[in-house]
């Protein structure tokens, strides 16, 4: 062997222990809370954030797992000093427990126990000593699960029951209905189909595509025949009226296979919402408009068990097509209208040709939050003339003036195009009623459209909704129906920027053939004008957002 060759196997020597490869360490977690019988509960899908404290790792991504079911993970990391936190707080008999804690990791293996006793815990009640039970609990861990189901008719609830972005709700809340969407909070919105129905059972199973929504609940049902007992506390969460994710309690009195009994009050917009057992599963859909009877103060719910056919049909047809767009789509902006500036409008008279013009066969109006409350203060001002009228010719004393309260004054940072159809009177009919002017609509409403220049704008919801008047008094007479339409847009919909604002509004008999309405630039800058307050406002709460 030359000297060269020697000296090269030298330096291969030398480097071998320098290129040695670092042995990882094993690390095993476990995350566990005991309760107050000191059972230990396990924590799944708790996200662990391990981040490297050392010096030449310190600018590196952390590495991110998620416990299983029972509560346990394992990966591999190099030797260091760690940080690991989770990010949400897991909540748990009355308390909130977040890990925040630093951990040396040395080979072969690092067991990491999350207890109680290394979490920091914050205490649920508000520090005021309040009882906080099981159904509280179960309300704040399912409540993400439930969504509301959007249609151009109105809402209703649905609750997801498969990561796959299946969505059980009634077959009534969305019979027929070219627009569906699922709500699952103030800034998620995303389109849905109908996968499967039943009508003769009220069942529907929805289908939207979760790929641009992180951090679903899906809500667990109960399996078995003892998974709901007469006289268990059951509950409900739902969105009714104008509310969102309202908790409502009852006792459960019967259960059938088709039916189940409770003093549940169902109200309208909880219609295809879960009932939950006190265990927090479900065992039952409720329905406002089509729940079978049960009697005066009942509730008729229909069991989960009535929607397995239909849910196992939804994921076999799930399997063979495509979901639909994971777009999220348009809401209402996240703040109200200033209450101040409503109340600073008194009761100036408004411009109302500013905000309505006539288009064909129909009436169409520009809604601002400013309109809305100048008509209320009117409607409000004329009630009081009246009632003052009534109390005069009575000898009664005179109230105060009525003024409007803050419920009043809770609007939405929206606009809407209001088409209504105009009404027309049918000459043969006047002529055969024996004297009465026989009045009917001149034409149904179909949709709409809003267009900066070219550009369609995309509504917040597309409403059409029946439009019915049965009115016999007088020599006036209206027996007619047909549809309307109430489409809501976001604040700078109509906006100056445009070169021009136009209004397309389509007949049902002429679906091809859209009315055409350019709006006059002062009513622009009106309606652009009116949304200075909102303006201001968000730009104040961007500067510094609430706490």
């Amino acid at each position: 062997m030359n000297r060269l060759s020697a000296f090269c196997l030298l330096l291969v020597g030398l480097a071998c222990p320098v290129l040695a490869q670092t042995p990882s360490v094993k690390v095993k977690v476990r995350a566990a809370l005991y309760d107050h019988d000191l059972n230990l509960k396990p924590v799944p899908h708790l996200e662990l954030s391990f981040r490297s404290l050392d010096k030449d790792n310190e600018k590196a991504e952390p590495t991110v797992l998620q416990t299983t079911l029972d509560g346990a993970a394992e990966l591999e990391l190099a030797p260091g000093l760690y940080r690991i936190s989770t990010s949400k707080p897991v909540e748990f008999q009355g308390k909130s427990y977040l890990w925040d804690l630093q951990v040396q990791l040395k080979p072969p293996e690092h067991v990491l126990e999350l207890s109680n006793d290394n979490a920091t815990a914050t205490d649920l009640s508000g520090g005021r000593g309040a009882q906080v039970d099981s159904l509280a609990v179960h309300f704040r861990e399912l409540k993400s699960s439930v969504v509301t189901v959007w249609s151009q008719d109105g809402h209703g609830t649905g609750f997801l029951v498969d990561p796959a972005g299946l969505i059980v709700t009634n077959q009534h809340v969305v019979d027929g209905f070219t627009y569906l969407a699922v709500q699952f909070d103030d800034q998620r919105k995303l389109v849905a189909e109908v996968l499967a129905e039943d009508k003769q059972k009220d069942v529907a199973v929805l289908r939207v595509n979760l790929a641009e929504v992180a951090s679903v609940v899906v809500a667990p049902i109960a399996q078995g025949s003892g998974a709901l007992l007469e006289g268990e506390r059951v509950f409900t969460i739902g969105n009714p009226l104008d509310q969102e994710k309202v908790l409502t309690t009852g006792v459960v009195s019967k259960v059938e296979k088709d039916l189940i009994i409770s003093d549940i009050s169902i109200s309208p917009g909880n219609s295809g919402g879960a009932l939950f057992n006190s265990s927090g599963a479900v065992v039952g859909i409720t329905a406002y408009r089509t729940g079978r009877s049960a009697g005066a103060g009942l509730s008729g719910i229909i069991p989960i068990a009535e929607a397995a056919d239909v849910l196992a049909a939804a994921r076999t047809k799930a399997a063979t097509t495509a979901p639909p767009s994971p777009r999220l789509l348009p809401v209402p902006p996240p703040i109200k209208y200033p209450a101040d500036a409503l109340r600073a409008v008194g009761n100036k008279p408004w411009a109302k040709d500013t905000y309505y013009f006539k288009l064909g066969d129909f009436g169409v109006e520009i809604v601002t939050p400013i309109t809305r409350y100048e008509l209320a203060m009117e409607r409000a001002s004329h009630a009081e003339k009246e009632r003052q009228k009534r109390a005069k010719k009575s000898g009664a004393p005179a109230d105060e003036e009525h003024q409007p309260t803050d419920y009043e004054t809770k609007y939405d940072s929206v606009v809407s195009v209001n088409v209504s159809p105009m009404l027309k009177q049918d000459f043969w009919k006047s002529m055969a009623s024996q004297g009465q002017v026989v009045m009917r609509f001149k034409s149904d409403f179909l949709k709409m459209r809003l267009l900066c220049g070219s550009d369609e704008i995309e509504p917040i919801l597309p409403g059409r909704y029946p439009l019915a008047i049965n009115m016999q008094g007088g020599r006036v007479r209206v027996d007619d129906a047909s549809y309307e339409g109430a489409y809501t847009f976001p604040p700078t919909a109509i906006s100056p920027t445009c070169k021009q604002v136009s209004v397309e509004v389509y007949l049902s008999k002429e679906p091809d053939k859209p009315l055409v309405k350019v709006l006059d630039p002062n009513t622009v800058n009106q309606v652009w004008s009116d949304f200075d307050p909102f303006r201001k406002a968000l730009e104040a709460n961007a500067k510094s957002p609430p706490k």
